[in-house]
This record gives structure tokens, C-alpha cells and sequence, in this order.
């Protein structure tokens, strides 16, 4: 586990790499320290930056007493021995950090969570969509609806 430098946050996920994956998001543009938005459609988790892209994988997540409690984040999948949400939460978790600045709503980042899910085999895919979806809220305003 990771521990932010400017919160008592743990993250559990490091990627040390840029991840690219192409979409149906046309049209925009955006680039920042850990997020790149293409107008084909390629969106670009930044890894390479510093010591990584650091997020929790699938919230919600509480730490207690040196052990992580919340959302399961799978089994890990053979080829890349990461939890089968792996993806689809760094790009989900990616975009909402910039959700203030990003031309991007919360419907097309979370379908784009979804698809993830499905693309990568996850049975679970619907219920952690519908996660999102009905609580995405509380993590505060979109600039876009």
C-alpha cells in the first residue's frame, strides 16, 4: 500500500506506466499531470509521471487497524496478474479527479467503467455499474451532468 504525501489516503494500486485505451469519447481534448484526453478517442492514464498513478481500485474503501475493508476488487486475471477491475477503476478513478475540469460527464465516465468491467470478463460488471450510477454523487459535482 501507498500512502499519500499530502493526506493520511492509502492507495492501493501503483501503475508506473502510461495505459492507453481507445473509446467512443470523440472530440476532446484535455492533458494533464495524470490524465490525457485525445480527440480520437484515446484516453491516457499517466503512470510514468513521478512515482505512478496511485488510486484505491474500487470504492468504497476504509482502513482499520492496518487492514482494508470495501469493495472487493477481484481475483487477478493470468496474463497480468492484477485484480480483474484493475483497469477499469484507474481510468474510472482517473477521470473523476478531474471531473471539475474535464470535458467528460459522469454518465459517459461511468459507462466507460462499465464497459471496462465487461471487456475485462468481470460477472460482476452490472452490479458495481449500478454502484456507481446511484451513488456516484455523493463524490461531488460534475462540471457536465
Amino acid at each position: 500500500m501507498i500512502r499519500s504525501k499530502s493526506t493520511k489516503r492509502v492507495y492501493l494500486f501503483v501503475h508506473t506506466e502510461d495505459c492507453s485505451i481507445k473509446t467512443n469519447i470523440l472530440g476532446r481534448t484535455f492533458d494533464s499531470e495524470w490524465l490525457k484526453v485525445e480527440p480520437d478517442g484515446t484516453i491516457t492514464v499517466k503512470g510514468s509521471n513521478a512515482d505512478g498513478y496511485a488510486w484505491d481500485g474500487c470504492s468504497p474503501k476504509f482502513n482499520f487497524l492496518q487492514l482494508t475493508f470495501g469493495t472487493p476488487d477481484g481475483m487477478p486475471v493470468y496474463n497480468t496478474c492484477k485484480p480483474i477491475t484493475y483497469y477499469a477503476s484507474m481510468f474510472h478513478d482517473a477521470m473523476n479527479q478531474y471531473k471539475k475540469v474535464i470535458d467528460i460527464s459522469r454518465k459517459e465516465t461511468d459507462k466507460l467503467f462499465k464497459d471496462n468491467l465487461r471487456a475485462a470478463g468481470f460477472i460482476w460488471w452490472w452490479l458495481y455499474y449500478f454502484a456507481v450510477r446511484t451513488f456516484g454523487w455523493i463524490m461531488g459535482k460534475w462540471k457536465l451532468s
